[in-house]
């Protein structure tokens, strides 16, 4: 299992990926960019980003499990950690470490 980390800055998509592994990784950072609600017939695919308005304490408490819930939908991707800073502009970034394991 490799270990990979993603953000939730925007990036390009690569079409033209070489490895599943890197698809994979791609997928889980598509997921976490997809706001929960915007994708139709299935709203629940996505972050919920109402979580932004919570208080930073309860925003750390409620970032494991909703990040465990949105990759859900990635069956190869598995979260291992996340953490939240805000950068130079003050924009709030998450950083997720996931495992990828395509061997199942």
């Amino acid at each position: 299992m490799a270990v990979y980390v993603i953000d939730n800055r925007p990036t390009p998509i690569d079409y033209e990926v070489k490895s599943e592994a890197l698809r994979a990784v791609q997928n889980a950072k598509n997921l976490l960019m997809t706001r929960r609600g915007e994708v139709p017939y299935d709203r629940m695919r996505g972050f919920d980003w109402s979580l932004f308005d919570l208080p930073a304490e309860e925003f750390q408490d409620f970032l494991l499990p909703e990040l465990d819930r949105v990759l859900l939908w990635e069956p190869d991707a598995e979260i291992v950690d996340a953490r939240y800073y805000h950068d130079e502009r003050g924009v709030l970034v998450i950083e997720a470490e996931i495992e990828v394991d395509i061997n199942g």
